[in-house]
């Protein structure tokens, strides 16, 4: 059976380290994630610790190529989920690019 995809941008399975900076929080601490999903509009990351609902992050993500520029972005927090195995999750909506 054809499954239509609902979304109105791709996404791409990646696999790659992630920085989060809490933006609404004074000396907040960066977070280190793991990305694992990205599109136009927001990303999926696996990480040590629980992030709150609706807080935002300055999301950083390094390039590996000297061609294309590093990812840096503004997204809030519209999924937090513990999985079945222990490890947390999170869906982030991009909020604009930095």
């Amino acid at each position: 059976m054809f499954h239509e995809e609902k979304r109105d941008f791709r996404r791409m399975q990646i696999h790659t380290p992630a920085k989060l900076i809490p933006l609404d929080v004074v000396n907040g601490e960066e977070i280190q994630a793991m990305c694992t999903d990205l599109s136009a509009t927001g990303l999926a990351i696996h990480l040590d610790e629980v992030l709150e609902i609706g807080s935002l992050y300055r999301v950083l993500i390094a390039s590996t190529s000297t061609a294309i520029t590093s990812f840096d972005a503004t997204a809030r927090v519209i999924r937090a989920t513990k999985e079945q195995d222990g490890s947390l999750s999170a869906g982030l909506e991009i909020v604009n690019f930095n």
